[in-house]
């Protein structure tokens, strides 16, 4: 968490879980975080981020998901995480 706390302005509300996804079991990191400001309109928009951290056989994937805060995000970021698939 110190890097992102350094490379996420505004690092917030930090929760570490585990959950279980279709290819297994994972640690879920979420937090908040103000986006970069948008060029055209000059604008910050608050964020909420989940990482997932997968490992099986040695192998380790991270999948980091944001969007806005408060924005419907929980089903496509279940579709998402749901996706991943281990080929080995």
């Amino acid at each position: 968490m110190p890097t992102l706390q350094k490379a996420v302005p505004s690092f917030s509300q930090p929760k570490v879980t585990y959950d279980n996804r279709t290819a297994g079991p994972v640690l879920v990191l979420t937090y908040q975080g103000d986006s970069s400001i948008d060029p055209v309109t000059g604008k910050v928009v608050r964020d909420a981020f989940e990482q997932y951290t997968f490992y099986r056989n040695g192998s380790r994937v991270d999948l980091t998901l944001s969007g806005p805060v408060n924005a419907a995000n929980v089903d496509p970021w279940r579709m998402v995480s749901d996706s991943l698939r281990w080929t080995r």
